[in-house]
């Protein structure tokens, strides 16, 4: 399947030596490496500087200005309260066994919800259907110490993260007129002011190797609560829908979705709202770009959903690791999975990438104006996962991979530059690139060009599909300030690359 793979390694006993060296590796060795990496994905991150940079002519190298890409950002908006979350939540009062629940309407599902996820590193987002509970647990998180509002939201996170790189960008969410002051000034915001107060979500955060009571998280994660009344409605989209014609964006980014899981809507209700979510999506020209990003679901009907009124007419999907599975596994099989592993291997991340492009292609096909998936990008903790289809409109694979490696970091890690000492690398020195064996081939990590790249075929009834898949380690922060919103700055930050 693979037709060319950087680095292949030559025999099972070049493998050994590379273990045996690296376990022998002294901490400055591995300083240098990593420094090694982090210039290799900088390098990388702006393509004009990397090897090209060195055939052209001093004339050449004097920058350019490009159009600034229009980028229209969906849906919604709220406040983000950030919390440690171990002095919150008591140990002690846990009474049984880890369990999961689809929504939260106790505190004893509170603290057996948050164990189940916890042990596992996995981050969770559920629906707080006790209103009381959830204004309890805000006033006591907000006069904890470690206490912080800020602007929430997949839509306005990402919106940020655009304009940050440059992008024009108009963004669909209905706020206050307090939490849009917060927002950068040029960002035009579509929607219509609250005259209320601001959906809430409360982000419990916990560091890697935590302990609660019995339970040690291997990760780094949180654990999100919401009682949210105005984003489930979507109540943005009709007045985003006056704009983009004449907004002619570049790309529209969906996002939000997951704000409709296990909400209590009347019957019909939703479906009404997906339907017309569809309907702008179709209603976009062929040369406007239209990338899904994925978030954590726990009610199969509304996945399947997804699969009907949003999926098919997207370009492009973005998800981490907990998402991947999960999609994976309802569309296989027509239910989702609860938790899945929290640092899956390359091999399997990429196995999974390519079953769900191949179900989508061929669902997809049988599907009146739906759209040709071309891009799916997967962010983990140990890496960035991109897969393109050669010839579409996707630009800059590789300078997108290790420039959404490189906006983990600084985003998780709250800084602006890399300090060795205070960053790890995960991912293996060497993956291979599948799980089965007869496809396979093995790629090592070249520390001075990080991202490693390849092109294969994807036979989709018959059809084969040249691909591109790039694979870029992050440099993991030894203490995260952050980790909610990593995945929204981390999507942006690579589609920025490649419109």
């Amino acid at each position: 399947m693979v037709s060319k793979a950087v680095g292949v390694s030559a025999s099972a006993l070049s493998v050994a030596v590379v273990v045996l060296a690296w376990w022998f590796r002294s901490p400055n060795d591995e300083m240098l490496r990593i420094a090694a990496v982090s210039a290799g994905l900088s390098a990388l991150e702006t393509p004009a500087t990397s090897e090209t940079l060195q055939q052209m002519s001093p004339e050449d190298v004097q920058p350019r200005p490009r159009p600034r890409p229009r980028v229209a950002v969906a849906y919604g908006a709220c406040q983000d309260l950030f919390a440690e979350a171990l002095p919150l939540l008591d140990h002690e009062s846990l009474d049984g066994e880890p369990q999961h629940f689809d929504t939260i309407s106790s505190t004893t599902e509170l603290l057996k919800s948050f164990a189940h996820y916890f042990r596992h590193g996995a981050a969770a987002e559920r629906f707080v259907s006790n209103s009381t509970l959830f204004d309890e647990l805000v006033s006591v998180a907000e006069s904890h110490p470690s206490a912080r509002w800020v602007i929430g939201g997949n839509a306005p996170i990402m919106a940020s993260r655009f304009h940050a790189e440059g992008c024009e960008v108009l963004l669909a969410s209905r706020m206050t007129p307090r939490l849009q002051n917060t927002l950068p000034k040029d960002i035009k915001t579509v929607g219509g002011d609250l005259s209320g107060k601001d959906d809430i979500h409360l982000i419990l955060e916990y560091k890697a190797d935590a302990q609660w009571g019995p339970y040690t998280t291997p990760r780094a994660n949180r654990y999100i609560l919401h009682h949210d009344i105005n984003n489930p409605m979507v109540s943005s989209l009709e007045l985003l829908d006056e704009h983009l014609h004449d907004f002619d964006a570049n790309l529209l980014v969906v996002s939000g979705i997951q704000m409709m899981d296990s909400h209590p809507f009347p019957p019909g209700v939703r479906e009404g709202r997906l339907g017309k979510i569809k309907e702008q999506m179709l209603s976009q020209k062929a040369s406007t770009l239209i990338h899904f990003e994925m978030a954590s679901y726990v009610e199969t009907k509304l996945v399947l959903n997804l699969a009907s009124y949003i999926i098919p007419y997207s370009d492009s999907l973005g998800m981490n690791e907990q998402e991947l599975a999960n999609l994976l596994h309802t569309l296989e099989h027509g239910t989702v999975t609860i938790v899945a592993d929290s640092n899956p291997r390359v091999a399997t991340a990429l196995d999974q990438m390519r079953h769900i492009f191949k179900l989508i292609r061929r669902s997809n096909a049988k599907i009146s104006n739906s759209r040709d998936l071309s891009r799916i990008h997967v962010h983990t903790l140990a890496y960035q996962a991109i897969l393109t289809v050669k010839g579409s409109a996707w630009k800059q694979t590789k300078a997108a991979a290790a420039k959404a490696s490189l906006t983990a970091h600084r985003h998780v890690c709250g800084v602006k530059t890399v300090t060795p000492s205070q960053v790890r690398l995960v991912m293996d020195d060497s993956f291979s690139t599948s799980t089965h064996k007869s496809d396979a081939e093995r790629v090592n990590l070249n520390p001075d060009n990080p991202v490693s790249c390849w092109d294969e075929q994807i036979n989709t009834d018959g059809k084969l599909i040249d691909i591109e898949i790039c694979v870029a380690p992050v440099l993991v922060c030894i203490n995260a300030q952050q980790t909610c919103g990593a995945g929204d700055n981390i999507s942006a930050a690579g589609l920025s690359l490649q419109i």
